[in-house]
């Protein structure tokens, strides 16, 4: 008790500037992680079977590309089960899907089998994930077909352009040439945006230039366990490295990713690090995330950013789920998923018994793109 009373006495006698100043790391002994008791049986039976070790010792063992030839073929073969899986899931779902162009930017639209009533005016926008150079053409699909049958709502999947070949702004310019084409069409409070990893980064980043460029705002957004800072700041990059089943460390691929991505531009800027953001008039939003993901502490961030801002936001966590894993089918998935169709009901359900109307505000696209490097 006394040792207790000490350290306490001590903790309050410590100027701030030197408790936040990082001179001191914690140095954290290697420990065992069990399975947790309480983590959904699919979860359990996920971590049970994960290939050992999945850790940031084995990643970083990968051999990043050095070429843009190495790249191509690395980008290739790592889409290549996700875009089976993609299409896999459109079968098994029944959503049907196609391929259109919008302004030189290709989408996906998805159509779920049944359509609820609610939802017929309505329409997801959906921004893949894939840390800004992975997750493209047929592997969208995986998560877009889910989001579709799932909210039985018609989706279009933005197929934007990626790194290396298309560093940052491509990607949030091709976001916002489509939006910019949706507004032409339809109503924005009739649309839910949203996607997960990169994809939540690029969600809540085109809603920042939609913002600032005075654009009309989705209805919601979906931001599932975004990329907040394209920096290794936010806490859990640290205390879940080597525990993330699926990304393992930020280090090594995701890291020279985000190089490719971010180039000679600043990577404090909140159209790349979305929680240097000033989050004022910010639509509504759900977060989701897990205690073992890698990018947790930007979900809790990003919830607090927008709450601090008076945005309402509802913040989900599951228990052991590791980078994406709500999207394992199972419970946690139809859990979420039931989370999402209720807080879309409460925020585009407002135009069910209307047709949408053109919008009387039209911009160029030359007046709201961002200046991209040759």
């Amino acid at each position: 008790m006394k040792k207790t009373t000490l350290t306490l006495a001590l903790f309050a006698l410590t100027p701030f500037s030197i408790l936040a100043s990082g001179q001191n790391p914690l140095k954290v002994t290697e420990k065992s992680l069990p399975i947790p008791v309480h983590a959904s049986q699919e979860v359990q039976n996920t971590l049970a079977v994960l290939p050992a070790p999945l850790n940031s010792g084995s990643v970083k063992a990968i051999a990043v590309p050095s070429t843009d030839g190495e790249w191509k073929a690395h980008i290739s073969e790592f889409n290549h089960p996700t875009e089976v899986q993609g299409r896999q899931a459109a079968k098994d779902l029944n959503v049907k899907y196609g391929v259109e162009n919008i302004n030189g930017v290709e989408i996906y639209t998805l159509t779920p089998a049944n359509i609820s009533e609610k939802n017929a005016n309505n329409l997801f926008l959906h921004i893949h994930g894939g840390a800004w150079i992975y997750g493209g053409n047929d592997a969208l699909l995986r998560e877009a077909v889910v989001i579709a049958h799932k909210l039985q709502m018609p989706v279009v999947s933005v197929n934007y352009r990626k790194a290396p070949v298309h560093p940052a702004p491509a990607a949030l310019n091709d976001i916002i040439t489509v939006w910019n084409s949706l507004l032409a069409e339809r109503q924005a409070d009739s649309i839910m945006m949203g996607g997960t990893s990169a994809g939540g980064n690029l969600t809540t980043a085109a809603t920042l230039r939609m913002r600032d460029l005075g654009m009309p705002l989705p209805a919601a957004l979906f931001i599932g366990t975004p990329a907040a800072d394209v920096l290794k700041n936010p806490d859990s990059r640290f205390v879940n490295d080597g525990i993330d089943a699926l990304l393992g460390t930020w280090d090594g691929l995701i890291e020279a990713s985000v190089e490719l991505y971010v180039g000679d531009l600043d990577p404090k800027s909140p159209y790349l690090s979305p929680v240097y953001g000033d989050f004022t008039g910010f639509p509504p939003s759900i977060l989701v995330a897990g205690t073992r993901d890698l990018m947790l502490s930007d979900t809790i961030l990003l919830h607090r950013a927008f709450r601090d801002a008076g945005s309402h936001a509802d913040l989900h966590i599951y228990e052991a789920h590791s980078h994406g894993f709500y999207m394992l089918p199972g419970k946690d998935r139809t859990n979420f998923y039931a989370e999402m169709n209720n807080f879309s009901d409460a925020y585009i359900g407002r135009y069910n018994d209307i047709t949408p109307t053109k919008v009387t505000v039209t911009f160029k696209l030359e007046d709201i793109l961002l200046p991209e490097s040759k």
